[in-house]
């Protein structure tokens, strides 16, 4: 009879069942054998399986020593075992010789159990060392046969079983893992989708996630950049290649099971690789100016939304209450080229224009006697360095970003400044030959400032043909300044609007990216000084100030020659006997009668001054409404009347400075002279009421003091109570002493 040891490794062996079976089987064969007989032989049968796995054991042992010092070690323990069964057997023989079929007897054969668990530990350790032994070699087969499942399921079904050595398992572990990289990067690298998604799930099912997405990222970025590398004409078919790569390679991503975060990654490669191909075609739009430099913007603003960079879609981040974005990485890449532009754009747009239409304007040269035709070729000129100013800023305020904004607005504003400059050197020529100096217009209106030379033809009246000259260059000036108002009004106007609108919206990641920012909130914290940008000062007061100070030029002279005058120090003419002759009345000074005249010629001249300024420029604003606006002396009854409202304005000046010239006379008069000081203050009165001028305050306070001097009214110092003004004192000091 067989023995057969299948059993002995099943969950439900029984020793007690099996027994009973071996004996119940050498009955039928030999009926005529004892129990001790039959237990003998069964007792040898197992005894002979014992020394036949020692053999076994011993066989593997020699064969496999060479092969690893851990697989000897694994069988002397399993020879140890087999020993210690053997020796089981041999007190279970002795035993059974000894007392037959008694219970002891069946007690030791119980113990057969431990033998058969030994057995069974023995077969599975040898099968187990069999697998090992060769698992190298099927591991590599696998590979090569590209059955990278079977492989990685042979190494996980042998891991951590005790006597393999762990090394030898993580390098069959690593020859799959480069099998498995490189057949995913054929299939990366031939848009293999199916391929690659096996691949890929293979690798991250052994925790290689990282190591799928960063192979597929270096193969298709590689082959994507070179195909990038041509150098396009225009950056439009630039980033039309790019957006074109980019679609297909999102298209193969998905397929191939990828990952949002690989195809950002994918991109920004991409987008690295463009940079410098950009640089070199946002240098060549810096060179042609803002509007080459907003096409660039243009066209790289509708690859990012092609792209899908510029959108609410982006990471996002809640901080706090506020909704934060972030900004993609690629968006940087490819916007950096253009930030460096953006930041030095306004004051290269500035230059630039400095450049062209401004040098055209400040060629334009004024010619005697020809204004019109001054005014129609510099307003021309004028015209187009406003063109210019008004179109950088409409391109300018497109590319950069809010926070750049104001900065670079007020870069191109310069030109405003450079543009005044123009009028101001016009001025500064036109006083150079009309005898003044450029710092004489602060007091266009204060005509008793000393004047060291009154020679020259600004002093002159307007029938000189210099001064003639002199007033139509003044006319052509204003012209231009108020030209030069309306334009910087209408510019920075449109530029506070656009940045109100600009900060009255949340900040785009294209904004943000060109800002040089990581995130971008949904709100911008900007304040309302943002919008205060700086304008620039021109030279429309100085220019009003220049036709005041010609059309009362000629008042100078006479103005000055009032406090040496010898009448306000005259006694009364005596007759040959030594008789007083009396004088009944007093007739107005020559200086007077001078100031008079030039009184009533005034009006004709404004009015001639006026239709110059028309002639030049009929549709303009009329010259006596620009003056009076910079000069900020419209008022009294004269407002109903503009051009009297000029007229007036000299005529008070002419007062005021005839009150200050007689502050200037030795004190005190004599009474010829009280007579003659009221004598002049009541003509100027009334040339200056006749062309219903309202007095200068100044002027009014002479006239009543000398009037009432003169009729012998109650001196003001019977006042005490009464606190003087300067003027009233001076006048006082004047008159009280006089011999009436």
């Amino acid at each position: 009879m067989e023995v057969s040891l299948e059993e002995f490794g099943t969950l439900d062996f029984d020793v007690k069942a099996w027994l009973n079976r071996q004996f119940a089987a050498q009955t039928n064969d030999d009926s005529a054998a004892t129990d001790d007989a039959r237990a003998q032989r069964l007792v040898t049968q197992l005894h002979f399986l014992a020394t036949n796995a020692q053999q076994n054991s011993d066989r593997i042992k020699a064969r496999f020593r060479h092969q690893a010092a851990q697989i000897g070690r694994d069988i002397a323990g399993l020879g140890k075992a087999v020993s210690a069964t053997q020796a089981q057997l041999v007190g279970l023989t002795q035993a059974v010789d000894r007392q037959a079929a008694s219970a002891p007897t069946m007690a030791a054969v119980v113990e057969l159990g431990t033998a058969q668990r030994q057995l069974a530990r023995t077969v599975e350790a040898l099968g187990l060392q069999r697998s090992y032994t060769d698992l190298p070699q099927k591991v590599d087969g696998l590979v090569e046969a590209r059955d990278f499942g079977r492989a990685w399921a042979l190494v996980d079904g042998v891991a951590g079983a005790a006597g393999l050595d762990a090394d030898e398992v993580h390098a069959c572990r690593e020859r799959i893992e480069a099998g498995v990289v490189g057949e995913l990067g054929r299939a990366v690298a031939e848009r293999d989708a199916e391929a690659a998604a096996r691949m890929g799930q293979l690798l991250a099912a052994h925790g290689q996630t990282e190591l799928v997405e960063t192979e597929f990222v270096r193969v298709r970025a590689q082959i994507g950049v070179k195909a990038l590398e041509g150098r396009y004409d225009d950056i439009g078919g630039l980033l039309h290649a790019a957006l074109a790569l980019i679609t297909e390679e999102r298209t193969f991503a998905e397929a191939a099971e990828m990952s949002d975060a690989v195809q950002e990654q994918l991109i920004e490669r991409f987008a690295d690789a463009m940079q410098t191909e950009i640089q070199r075609h946002v240098d060549r739009a810096e060179n042609i100016g803002a509007v080459s430099v907003r096409g660039v913007y243009d066209a790289l603003v509708g690859f990012c939304a092609d792209a899908g960079l510029d959108t609410d879609e982006s990471s996002a981040l809640s901080v706090g209450a506020a909704h934060v974005q972030r900004v993609p990485l690629a968006l940087h890449y490819l916007l950096e080229p253009l930030r460096e532009c953006v930041e030095r754009l306004g004051m290269a747009e500035a230059d630039r224009i400095q450049g062209g239409s401004l040098g055209a304007l400040r060629a334009v040269e004024y010619e005697t006697g020809r204004a019109e035709a001054y005014v129609r070729d510099a307003a021309r000129e004028m015209d187009c360095v406003f063109s210019d100013i008004s179109e950088t800023l409409d391109n300018l305020l497109v590319v950069v970003p809010a926070a750049m904004a104001r900065r670079a607005a007020e870069d191109v504003l310069v030109a405003v400044s450079e543009a005044s400059g123009v009028i101001s050197a016009g001025i500064a020529t036109l006083a150079d030959s009309a005898g003044f100096d450029v710092s004489d217009l602060a007091a266009a209106t204060e005509l008793d400032t000393p004047i060291a030379d009154l020679t020259g033809a600004a002093f002159q009246p307007l029938a000189n043909e210099d001064k003639l000259d002199a007033v139509s260059r003044s006319v052509a000036l204003a012209l231009l300044a108020e030209q030069l108002e309306n334009h910087t009004a209408t510019v920075v106007a449109n530029v506070r609007h656009r940045l109100a609108d600009m900060y009255s919206h949340p900040q785009s990641l294209i904004a943000a990216a060109l800002n040089g920012q990581n995130e971008v909130s949904e709100t911008m914290d900007l304040e309302a000084a943002d919008l205060d940008i700086e304008v620039p000062e021109i030279s429309a007061v100085a220019a009003a100030q220049a036709v005041v100070f010609l059309l009362s030029g000629a008042f100078r002279a006479p103005l000055e020659r009032i406090p040496a005058s010898s009448v306000w120090h005259g006694a009364a003419a005596r007759s040959s006997m030594g008789v007083t002759v009396p004088q009944f009345s007093c007739a107005p000074s020559e200086d007077a009668v001078d100031i008079g005249e030039k009184m009533h010629i005034l009006l004709p001249e404004l009015e001639q001054a006026v239709a110059m300024h028309a002639q030049c420029a009929p549709d303009a604003m009329p010259l006596y409404t620009f003056v009076l606006r910079h000069m900020s002396a419209c008022d009294g009854d004269e407002d109903d009347s503009p051009l009297l409202a000029m007229l007036a304005l000299v005529l008070r000046s002419v007062q005021r400075a005839f009150v200050r010239q007689v502050c200037c006379v030795e004190a005190p008069l004599s009474a010829l002279g009280c007579r003659q000081l009221a004598a002049d203050t009541e003509y100027i009165a009334s040339v200056a009421a006749s062309f219903g001028a309202m007095p200068d305050p100044d002027f009014a306070e002479l006239l009543k003091s000398v009037l009432r001097h003169n009729a012998e009214a109650s001196d003001i110092s019977e006042s005490p109570e009464l606190e003087l003004t300067e003027l009233q004192r001076t006048l006082h000091a004047l008159l009280i002493h006089s011999d009436n």
